[in-house]
């Protein structure tokens, strides 16, 4: 063996546990970005509740319709890679149920190759969108002035964890392992 194959061994070792590693850091990335999705949605009911309680007693609250809005956005960008994660997108399977397993996990691959180039360009893009919102100052027009690109970083951060997800998902049924959407939706029990 010599100190050669006592150096690799490690090493092999080390990148098995990096995987893991990689894939629980992940998971809880992709859980945080979730419970920040459900904190925006909570804002969100706060926000209506204050207007209804605002137009009862006679006060207009300035800029909450704008800051519902974002938080719309917040709640819809950063709750898809943990939405995704958990299985709970919609897919349709009519016709992929139908084929033999080794083409359905090639249609797999494809679809998750697609998905993975249309949101990676639509996470560059979002993510251009904030540095120039940033770069040239934009601020927003309503009552409240503030920077444009704090709202839309949250746009940024979603869609670049969203194609983080597809990457592993598609890296995984690459390497002939199941992906972690269908391995949490059977593990919760859905069809």
């Amino acid at each position: 063996m010599g100190w050669v194959g006592a150096l690799r061994w490690p090493s092999i070792f080390n990148r098995k546990r990096r995987k893991i590693m990689l894939s629980s850091l992940l998971d809880r990335v992709f859980r945080i970005s979730g419970a920040l999705a459900g904190v925006f949605l909570v804002v969100i009911a706060v926000l209506v509740v204050a207007q209804i309680v605002g137009r009862l007693i006679g006060v207009q609250i300035p800029g909450a319709n704008e800051f519902a809005g974002y938080s719309l956005a917040a709640t819809s960008f950063l709750g898809l890679a943990y939405s995704f994660r958990q299985g709970a997108h919609i897919r349709v399977t009519l016709l992929t149920d139908q084929l033999p397993q080794a083409m359905r996990r090639w249609v797999l691959v494809m679809a998750l190759a697609l998905a993975s180039s249309m949101v990676i360009y639509l996470a560059y893009n979002t993510m251009v969108m904030v540095y120039l919102s940033w770069d040239f100052g934009e601020m927003s027009s309503g009552i409240i002035s503030y920077p444009l690109w704090i709202p839309q970083l949250s746009m940024a951060i979603g869609m670049v964890l969203f194609s983080m997800a597809l990457i592993e998902d598609l890296v995984r049924t690459l390497l002939g392992m199941s992906p972690n959407f269908e391995k949490n939706k059977e593990t919760l029990g859905v069809d």
